[in-house]
């Protein structure tokens, strides 16, 4: 409904009065409902042919969250545990920082900007509370965290009924109606969507879209909507998800008993158990079809495991890849055996497990990676830490 108000406004004016320049932006997290990313996709592109054609000016976007911060880069490479509601560590690095990223790029062209977002009040009680709290000068509040960009809420007192309303009796400024949006909704609860006639009818769109992903909500009823609805791909992916809770509690033997800083508190899922959660992941993707992760991400987890404890030799990723079909990553035995040897050598002579150097180098690679040094020498630190404490357990084991 927002980017419609914007491109009908847009369209409104003549042409020398565009001059200000606009863009969309849609996060696509990389482990959304798949019916999603199909229409987000389809609407986008013909958002951005309306524009070309009438020479709007509007710059059309799907952010994504780099690679390094994927959903399965975190969990299965960084050993993440799969989020809940007080370690929700996903939305921020999926969700904000890549529409942050993207503003303060283009802040210094801008030199300020105004965000318009969606929200409203009647989604929800916490929801309505906070924008209730925020101070606004004409329509406009800070940006929490970006200090040259403006917040506006233009839909924000309008109720779903009247959303909706809107979006069925009007056609959309770059074409086609929003009978689909309205059938996608429909299907997330199960079928059960009327057009509300008088206060005593459910009205339609109260399902949240998530990821389907999602472990922060006990049951993903939109999920479980779709796969009533004839969406047989959900099947496979909310089973996943069940995995995907099962591997996060500590009970189930799924993760270390430490944490990286040497806490005796649940830490991260063990190198194990990545090994195992990757295996199933690339098996879902053969059964669904579905690009569910990149040759990108694969490296980079490869790159984490070199890191973690009881550290991967540096083919962990490349053996479990291998044995899917239509799937290969090379890798040089010869090379990969003959530094191993080089690294055993080194450990020697300095006194330390090799494991141990083979984990500080990989983290030092890491690092170098992403041409970033914050933060290296306390993980170095952490490394060193668990040398100790493993040959302190050991030394206790032996007497």
């Amino acid at each position: 409904m927002l980017a419609s108000l914007v491109f009908d406004t847009l369209l409104s004016l003549p042409s020398d009065r565009r001059i200000k320049p606009i863009s969309v932006v849609c996060t696509d997290t990389r482990v959304e409902i798949p019916a999603i990313v199909e229409m987000v996709e389809g609407t986008l592109e013909r958002m951005r042919k309306c524009s070309q054609q009438h020479g709007l000016g509007i710059d059309v976007n799907l952010l994504k969250p780099s690679s390094e911060e994927s959903f399965w880069v975190n969990i299965i490479g960084r050993g993440y545990p799969p989020p809940n509601r007080t370690f929700r560590w996903c939305t921020q690095r999926m969700k904000i920082d890549p529409v942050n990223v993207f503003v303060q790029q283009r802040i210094g062209h801008w030199g300020e900007a105004i965000l318009h977002l969606g929200a409203r009040r009647a989604e929800s009680a916490s929801r309505a509370q906070t924008m209730a709290s925020r101070e606004a000068r004409n329509g406009l509040h800070r940006h929490p965290d970006l200090p040259r960009v403006w917040v506006s809420n233009p839909i924000e007192f309008l109720t779903t009924e009247e959303v909706w309303a809107y979006l069925l009796q009007k056609a959309n400024p770059w074409g086609g109606d929003n009978r689909s949006l309205y059938k996608l909704y429909a299907n997330a609860s199960s079928g059960e969507c009327p057009i509300q006639i008088d206060t005593s009818t459910p009205s339609c769109g109260n399902s949240r879209f998530g990821c389907w992903t999602c472990t922060v909500v006990e049951r993903d009823k939109a999920s479980e909507g779709l796969l009533a609805s004839g969406d047989e791909r959900m099947e496979k992916l909310i089973e996943f998800r069940e995995t995907l809770q099962f591997y996060r509690d500590p009970a189930n033997g799924k993760r270390d008993n430490r944490r990286i800083n040497g806490n005796e508190k649940p830490g991260p899922l063990h190198i194990v158990a990545r090994r195992e959660l990757l295996s199933r992941l690339l098996a879902l993707q053969e059964e669904t079809s579905l690009q569910l992760i990149s040759p990108e991400e694969l490296l980079l987890i490869q790159q984490m495991w070199k890191a973690a404890r009881d550290p991967d030799d540096g083919r962990g990723v490349a053996r479990i890849v291998n044995k899917q079909r239509g799937v290969i990553m090379s890798t040089d035995l010869k090379e990969l055996n003959r530094l191993r040897e080089m690294e055993e050598e080194v450990a020697r002579e300095k006194g330390i497990n090799a494991d141990t150097l083979r984990r500080m180098i990989a983290r030092v690679e890491e690092y170098s990676e992403s041409h970033r040094a914050h933060g290296l020498p306390d993980d170095l630190l952490n490394i060193l830490k668990d040398d100790l404490f493993q040959r302190d357990e050991r030394g206790l084991e032996i007497s």
